[in-house]
């Protein structure tokens, strides 16, 4: 299947969000929209299985995290 091209409009801070994403993981900011797509996809198919999404922090404290 072919790539398809989509033209997106960004906040000032999203788009600033999206640049550093890109550059602390060395990639393009393409590719970290298509990880986030595919997260996104993760975790709504988790969720809807009844599935929750935990944080374990450093100090040892888990905290769930809610998307809506």
């Amino acid at each position: 299947m072919a790539d398809k091209r989509l033209n997106v409009n960004f906040s000032d801070s999203a788009y600033r969000a999206l640049e550093e994403m890109a550059s602390r993981k060395g990639t393009s900011m393409a590719e970290v929209l298509r990880d986030a797509i595919a997260l996104e996809k993760w975790v709504t198919e988790a969720q809807a299985e009844g599935s929750r999404l935990l944080i374990e922090r450093p100090d040892g404290t888990v905290r769930e995290v809610v998307f809506r």
